[in-house]
């Protein structure tokens, strides 16, 4: 479950109204780590687009590369399901013949969906994620803007 109340103000709007500062945050070393061998071309391709963008925000570490794996393993099964319900139809014909039933595909488009949908919180891969967190110590950038 996600965290609950209201989106916490980022230490820089945080300073601009007087506010008392956020408490200290626990950190790793920052690290870009090596992706698997073993991931799938799809995977790959995610972990190639994602990865620069995470490490230009400074949040990633080389600790991270279990949760970068999965989260890239769950898209290439997302996309090869959602393929597969693109190219099919929505429902097949049951082996035994008693009617139509869902298409096998959706079990793993639901699955890959979910877990895709919780890690990218977690990597702040989505809008809301990087709301709720502020910019890590350093990051100079956009000092000036108060709203950032």
């Amino acid at each position: 479950m996600g965290e609950r109340g209201p989106v916490p103000v980022p230490d820089n709007q945080r300073a601009a109204r007087g506010m008392e500062p956020a408490p200290q945050r626990l950190t790793a070393t920052p690290g870009v780590p090596q992706a698997p061998a073993w991931l799938a071309e799809e995977a790959r391709a995610e972990w190639a687009r994602i990865v620069p963008e995470l490490d230009r925000l400074g949040v990633l570490a080389h600790l991270d590369r279990a949760v970068l794996s999965t989260y890239c393993s769950a898209w290439a099964k997302f996309v090869a399901a959602e393929q597969l319900l693109q190219d099919d139809e929505l429902v097949a014909e049951r082996r035994a013949g008693n009617g139509p039933a869902k298409h096998p595909a959706w079990q793993i488009w639901r699955e890959s969906a979910t877990t895709v949908a919780a890690l990218a919180k977690e990597l702040l891969i989505t809008p809301t994620a990087r709301l709720r967190t502020v910019k890590p110590e350093g990051d100079d950038a956009g000092e000036d803007d108060i709203l950032d």
